[in-house]
């Protein structure tokens, strides 16, 4: 029974995940802010992405990473990530001395979620800013799940 559990818990997770990334291609930047750019909207990003950790890929990393998120109103949202050996978790404050700090809009940081914005693309295109450890903002994606691109 365990692994039959295992295996809906994973298909469930799939099907929201599939349904967050249709959600964000479809949503406007103001309802994507208002609804999943909510704090209860950012826990349950959070929360996921805690969840989807790969403890592998994080090559002996342990630490803090920061995130500075920009609402529409000029309000800045802070969400740290720590990630120890064997797993990530996140919370809403500010890390106070982060390897990494991120900053972006929350509405493209929701995008890059839902990997309808490439990391790479946003960086260069002045939407994404980062401060500290660049290996690690490289290896970020793995970390959480995303794919390697080839």
């Amino acid at each position: 029974m365990g692994a039959l559990s295992t295996r809906l818990r994973a298909v469930a997770r799939a099907r929201a995940r599939q349904a967050f990334q249709a959600f964000v291609r479809r949503a406007s930047d103001a309802r994507l802010e208002r609804i999943a750019g909510s704090d209860a909207g950012l826990r349950v990003v959070f929360a996921a992405m805690a969840r989807a950790y790969e403890p592998g890929e994080a090559h002996g990393f342990a630490g803090e990473v920061r995130y500075d998120l920009a609402r529409r109103d000029g309000r800045v949202v802070h969400w740290t990530v720590r990630i120890d050996p064997d797993r990530a978790t996140a919370r809403p404050e500010r890390a106070v001395t982060p390897a990494l700090t991120l900053k972006m809009t929350v509405v493209d940081f929701l995008r890059m979620a839902a990997r309808d914005l490439d990391a790479g693309r946003a960086l260069l295109t002045g939407r994404l800013d980062l401060a500290g450890d660049f290996a690690l903002a490289q290896r970020l994606g793995q970390m959480f799940g995303e794919p390697v691109a080839l």
